[in-house]
Order: C-alpha cells, then structure tokens, then sequence
C-alpha cells in the first residue's frame, strides 16, 4: 500500500476506519466470485440433501434418461434438446441418477447467475446480491434443485433471452439479436412454453421500433431466421408425426383447453386464480419473507445510480420480464380455460422477485454495510428451515405422507432387488426390457444392475430405442402395479408383480400417480 494511503488510514477516526472496514467486506460478499461459491455451495448442500433422504431420483429424470437411449428429433411428451443434454454426459459416466441432477442443478443455478448479472447491470451489485438470495429462496429452485426437466432448461433458456433483450437495449449489437435467436431457438427445443417469452418480446420490440433503423430492422431479422433454423429440423420431424402421439397432442392434453371440451371448464378458469396465488404465497412465500427480512433490517445508505440512455428503463424492463409472463399462463386459464399445472411457473418465478422488490422499496437504497452478514444469516436461516421441512416429509421424517402412490416414497432399489431375485430364480436369465410407464419402469431399470431398456406402456411407436425383434428375445418383462395385472403374473413381497411380455397380447401398462 502507498505510504500516503498507510498515513491516511492511520489518521482515520476509528469509527472511519471501522465504517470503510464494513464496507469492504460487503464489496467482498458482493462481487461475482462470492457469489458464484455462494450457488455452488448451495448446489452442493441441496443436491447432496436431496439425493441421501430420496428412494428414488425425481420422475422427470427417470424419463429422461429412459428417452436418452435414442436421440430423436423430439419425444412423445416433448421436444427434444433437454434429453440430447442429458445423454452428452452419460456418455462419460453411464447409467447413473446423479448425472440427471447435476445436470439439473447446474441449468438452475446457471440461470439464477444469469439473473443475478442482469440486476447488478441494472440496479448494482447490492441489489443483485438481494434479488438472488430471494431467488434461491423460491421452492423451485431448492427443494426441486434436483429436477432435470423441460422446465429447468426452459428456465435457463427464458434467463439467457431475458440477458440477450437487455444488452439489445442497451448496445445494439447485432451479436446479441444472433445470440437471442439462438435462446430462442432452444427455447423452443426445449418446452412451447417458451412462446410466453413473446409477450415481453414484443412490447421490447414496439419499444424499440426496430423499422427506424436498418441494424436493428436487419438484427431482429437475424433473430428471426436463427431461430427458425435451429427449429426446423423439430418442425419436420413433427409434420411427419402421427398426431396421437406428438408433443403437440400431449400439450393439448395436459392443459385441456375450452375449445377442445364440450362443456366450459368453469373449474379451469378457477384454477387460474389458484395458480396465481399458489405461485406468490406457496412457492415465492418464503423470497417474500426474506425481503420484507431485508426490508425490516433497512438502514439505507445513498446507492450509486445506475442510469442508461435507452429505449426503456432498466427498472421497466425488470418490470416486464416479472409480471408478462406469469400473467400470460394466469390469462389462459382465465379465458381459454386451460388447466393450469403448478409447475409451469419454474422458468418465470425468479423475474417475480425485481417487481417485489420494487414495491418494497429495496431497490432504490442499499442495506447498511454492518448488517449484509446478518441478512446472509437470515438466508441461510430459511434455507436451514427448508432443508428440515425436507427432511421431516421425506421417507426418513416423522410427516411423510402414507399414500403409496407418493413418488417420494417409491421404493426402486427395493423393488429392482426383489424383480431379480424372481427373475433370478424363476428363469435364469437377464432382464432385457422392462414394459410399463417411463417413470416407474425407469426407476426400476435403473436400479438394476443390467439397466436394461424400458418398453413405455407396450408401445413401439413412442419407445424408437427398443426393436420389434428384440421383444422375440427371452429377457422381455411386463411390470404390474399392486392390485392389477392378470393372475398368472409373479407377485413380489412389495406388492408389485411381472410376468413375461408377449408383443401379441392385449396387456394394460401400469400406472403410478406422481
């Protein structure tokens, strides 16, 4: 250090002194490296928390890795670039449910960076450290930090849109209309959902009128054409398709819209309250009570402004991006009489937490430096309390909930040990495919020790990695839920049953509730 900042310093007051002491340390909790240790030790206690008090890795990963034994175009239920994700690193590691959570875990946090870079360019790096300390609060993105689904890609894909549209805004580039035609592009790939990014996208755009000017009017254009290209490849495969068994069929069935009921679902259009409410007060509640935390903690001190000379503001443009979006899938409930699903908000809550922010003032000033330590503790206070309501309903605790066709509580390892010790003893032979739903029969497969391939549901048209003469081949099984199936079938001590399959046969797959 120079001499003269030495003797400055040693003529500080001491209440100076311990001031600029403060206030370095809060430089230090705020800079992008904290907080990248900050996600990956939250990943790390999360994900290990998760996987110790779960029987069996999320439903949605078992799907995907059964799927991941043929890279298609796009899959039954949806299209298909979480599913090439996955199988790029089970290359190197094989069958295992870790990979599938990692993974999952890693597009979360990934996204939970992106969001948190975009605050600190807009509101600073104090506002940005509160934002995704809320963020991480939200029940999507802790509890559910294992999932690896088309909404935890969708979720990375809208954060990297969210990025692309701002550095639009603010520079121009035609790189950033390039690369926002690729998030879309795989936007697309990953869920349709992604067409609710349009809402904020097109009042970006009559912001920004892209028809006065030739680089903007050519890099919307760009956008355009990179998507659609990215796209195409999933277009043509779904032209090709037969309708029953497409993920546009799928998409329709889930969500039940007016015009395919005969009579109007006034219970959907309910619904579409409920799902608003669920999203604030269930999933976003413990973020909520985090920043009013904050907001009770307040002794605000001036923040440095962060002004841009843009087409829209950066507080308008979090405003956006926070209510557009939730209030679109509340609209097609509302109106179309979709049948919400809860979790449909993973890729929008985290841009709720900015308009919350907004309405608690906690964005206009920053938290004193000598009480940054105490709201990190308050976060991981509530993390703490989570990881215990985790564990307490979990197979472990004292509140798991009986019913056995709770996931948390499908017992995999148990099941594939008893299935081969019958097979075992039964026939002498190795599993070779499993017939039955995706989930429950992914689960089994791979728990086996042969992981052998799944059949879904008997049906050769939506399972392209399992052949016709592969079914003439001993080691074929067909799995029956407890209480059903035909009584020549083999039951096992769990209450689960098999029998071998017959591709002739007219047999009904088993079902499990999630």
């Amino acid at each position: 250090m120079p001499a003269y900042k030495t003797l400055l310093l040693k003529r500080m007051p001491f209440k100076d002194r311990d001031e600029n002491n403060h206030f370095s340390q809060t430089r230090l909790l705020e800079s992008s490296c904290s907080l990248a240790l900050l996600m990956l030790l939250f990943g790390l206690v999360w994900v290990g928390h998760l996987s110790s008090v779960a029987l069996t890795a999320p439903m949605d990963n078992m799907e995907q890795w059964v799927w991941s034994h043929s890279l298609q175009w796009g899959y039954y239920k949806h299209p298909p670039l979480p599913t090439w994700l996955l199988s790029l690193p089970q290359m190197l590691t094989g069958p295992t449910t870790l990979t599938s959570q990692i993974l999952g875990s890693l597009c979360t946090l990934t996204a939970a960076m992106i969001f948190a870079s975009l605050v600190r360019q807009i509101w600073g790096a104090h506002s940005a450290l509160i934002a995704v300390l809320a963020g991480l609060c939200i029940t999507f993105y802790n509890g559910r930090l294992n999932y690896y689904n088309h909404n935890v890609l969708l979720m990375l894909c809208v954060s990297l849109s969210a990025y692309c549209w701002w550095q639009i805004v603010t520079s121009g580039r035609t790189r950033w209309w390039v690369l926002l035609g690729v998030s879309a592009g795989a936007g697309m790939l990953s869920k349709y959902q992604y067409l609710l990014v349009c809402a904020p996208s097109a009042y970006l755009i009559w912001q920004l009128k892209p028809w006065r000017s030739k680089q903007q009017l050519q890099g919307l254009g760009l956008a355009i054409l990179t998507a659609t290209l990215l796209c195409s490849p999933h277009v043509w495969w779904l032209l090709h398709q037969d309708m029953a068994n497409s993920p546009i069929q799928y998409a329709l069935k889930t969500s039940r819209p007016e015009f395919l009921q005969s009579a109007a679902p006034v219970a959907n259009r309910l619904r579409s309250g409920i799902w608003l409410m669920d999203l604030l007060f269930n999933r976003c509640l413990p973020a909520i009570l985090f920043l009013f935390i904050v907001k009770a903690l307040y002794r605000p001190i001036s923040a440095d402004q962060h002004t841009h000379n843009t087409a829209i503001s950066g507080t308008r443009f979090l405003l956006v991006w926070g209510i557009l979006p939730p209030l679109c899938i509340t609209l097609l409930g509302l109106f179309l009489g979709m049948d919400l699903q809860m979790q449909w908000g993973t890729a929008f809550a985290i841009w709720t937490v900015p308009p919350l922010m907004m309405f608690l003032r906690l964005h206009q000033k920053q938290i004193h430096p000598k009480r940054a330590w105490v709201v990190l503790s308050f976060f991981v206070g509530i993390q703490s309390l989570l990881i215990i309501q985790s564990y307490e309903t979990s197979a472990f605790g004292c509140c798991a909930q009986s019913a056995p066709t709770r996931w948390r509580l499908f017992d995999s390892p148990t099941i594939a040990r008893e299935l081969a010790d019958s097979v075992r003893d039964t026939t002498e032979g190795r599993i070779k495919i499993i017939v039955g739903p995706a989930t429950v029969a992914g689960a089994i497969a791979m728990a086996l020790k042969e992981h052998p391939k799944v059949l879904i549901d008997g049906n050769l048209t939506i399972s392209p990695w399992v052949l016709d003469e592969e079914l003439q081949a001993p080691g074929v099984i067909q799995l029956w839920a407890p209480n059903s199936g035909p009584h020549t079938q083999t039951r096992l001590p769990s209450g689960w049953g098999w029998s071998p399959y017959f591709p002739s046969s007219q047999q009904a797959a088993p079902q499990h509730s999630s």
